[in-house]
């Protein structure tokens, strides 16, 4: 786990125990080790740096390279999406259309059967008799 120390202008970064190697330098050999000590005013003015811009905030700069790129995507994205839409009604409807004329077929075939009622009111009078 690594934490920045805050505290110390220009400390190095905390490292956690257990990842020590177990031939480090001394401290004393280190050079960005300060060898005069750090006054609390230095502190003091180094944190309040620190929290003033913590505070600023992020300043975000967007071009009009990437506002045309992004309308661009977006209406080629939107035309692809409108066109499968318009094919998948399209066979939707072609579907509905041979269901309809299977059913009607169906329908009209059942239909001539039915008008010729003679012939089959004879046969069942013929059974009934026979």
């Amino acid at each position: 786990m690594y934490r920045v120390n805050t505290d110390i202008p220009g400390a190095i970064e905390l490292v956690h125990p257990n990842k020590f190697l177990p031939n480090l330098r001394p401290v004393e050999e280190f050079r960005h080790t300060p060898l005069i000590p750090i006054s609390e005013r230095d502190l003091l003015k180094y944190k309040q740096e620190v929290e003033a811009k913590n505070r600023k905030g992020y300043y975000v700069e967007i071009r009009k390279d990437t506002i045309y790129f992004y309308t661009i995507a977006s209406l080629t994205l939107g035309m692809l999406f409108y066109a499968f839409l318009m094919a998948n009604e399209k066979q939707m409807r072609i579907k509905e259309d041979l269901e309809r004329s299977k059913t009607l077929r169906t329908k009209a075939n059942a239909g001539r059967k039915g008008a010729n009622v003679e012939a089959e009111r004879e046969r069942q009078q013929a059974m009934a008799n026979g």
